[in-house]
């Protein structure tokens, strides 16, 4: 497993996150190992296995207001709950540097 902003774009919207064996068991994460092992036939199963479930996911809530409606309205519940505080504060943006383009 990686780190991703998933958490961040969870709290804008109802956000699905699925895992499935793409490793061997023991594998430590950030591990040269965990990368080489990610090479692997076995793990682009087994990320191709998960994309599908995500995917099928998907296409159900496409297809079914009502289970869209009910996901928009439970995570508008538990965002009264408890509210997302950016731990960013408003007034910081990246450095950002312009690149040069070659013509």
């Amino acid at each position: 497993m990686g780190s991703t902003d998933v958490g961040d774009v969870s709290w804008t919207v109802p956000t699905v996150q699925a895992l499935g064996a793409t490793c061997a068991i023991g594998t430590q994460l950030h591990s040269w190992q965990m990368t080489a092992q990610g090479k692997s036939k076995i793990a682009h199963k087994g990320m191709v296995h998960v994309a599908k479930i995500m995917a099928a996911t998907a296409t159900d809530i496409i297809r079914d207001k009502a289970l869209l409606d009910a996901a928009k309205a439970d995570h508008a519940e538990r965002l009264k709950i408890q509210p997302y505080i950016c731990p960013i504060p408003d007034d910081v943006g990246p450095d950002l540097q312009p690149v040069p383009v070659a013509v």
